[in-house]
């Protein structure tokens, strides 16, 4: 794999990951590696996205985007996304709910850096934390133009359970602005109970929640419905920040 030329530090940055990710992990992964270098139309697509140098940067100048994520987030979905909008003039902020208290009879455990930061993962593979700029119940739709929910299995089965974080979501969408999830993150939008009624896709083993909550289901790498837009894959996050930006800009 070639460094980029003229690449940007934070592409810099990202390639170097990308090398570290070519050693084989020792639990079931995602390789950002081999995901974006596999002979397809929408893996060339991905590493056009997250490699080729930035555009205009300032395409989405004075637009403010929230990641609304938990402990789990899929590593590809949410550094993609966040490298891209930055790059491109947006201000992105990771929200997440606060890790808050449980009780000792559920033996949970949490090391002291979740009370700021959120781990990323590669499917089952721990891939480093991320910094929260905002928590969940401190977020306002009047902050933000748009929302991201990306995936991780784990992440939004954990999000979608925080109130805060449904409430957010069914407002960020009745406000007209554009609400997207990838892979397993409309499962927010399915505790957020705004899909009925609407076309959208998800990665296909939870196509069928979607179907459950009222969705009509499309197996399609972005479905936009309104300002409700979708996606199946990390594969596929090129499409659906394709589709973001064009509500954003109106082009």
């Amino acid at each position: 794999m070639n460094k980029p030329l003229s690449a940007t530090p934070l592409q810099a940055a990202a390639f170097h990951r990308m090398q570290q990710l070519m050693t084989p992990s020792p639990v079931p992964s995602i390789s950002t590696e081999l995901l974006t270098t596999a002979d397809g139309e929408l893996n060339r697509e991905l590493n056009a996205f997250l490699f080729n140098p930035p555009g205009d940067p300032n395409l989405l100048k004075g637009k403010r985007i929230a990641i609304c994520c938990a402990n789990g987030v899929e590593e590809v979905e949410i550094m993609g996304a966040m490298r891209w909008l930055t790059e491109h003039g947006a201000t992105v902020h990771v929200v997440s709910p606060r890790v808050g208290e449980f009780h000792p009879t559920l033996g949970l455990r949490f090391p002291p850096i979740c009370a700021t930061h959120v781990l990323a993962i590669r499917l089952m593979e721990n891939a480093g934390w991320i910094k929260i700029d905002r928590y969940m119940d401190e977020a306002k739709v009047s902050d933000y133009d748009a929302l991201i929910l990306p995936g991780g299995c784990w992440n939004p089965d954990a999000l979608r359970a925080d109130k805060d974080a449904q409430a957010f979501v069914r407002d960020m969408h009745a406000s007209g602005k554009p609400t997207c999830a990838i892979c397993h993150g409309q499962w927010v939008m399915v505790s957020a109970k705004i899909l009925k009624g609407k076309r959208a896709t998800a990665v296909w083993n939870i196509q069928i929640d979607l179907e459950n909550a009222g969705a009509t289901v499309l197996d399609e790498p972005c479905v936009v419905d309104g300002n409700l837009i979708t996606a199946r894959f990390p594969y596929d996050l090129p499409r659906m920040v394709d589709a973001l930006v064009k509500q954003l800009v109106k082009v």
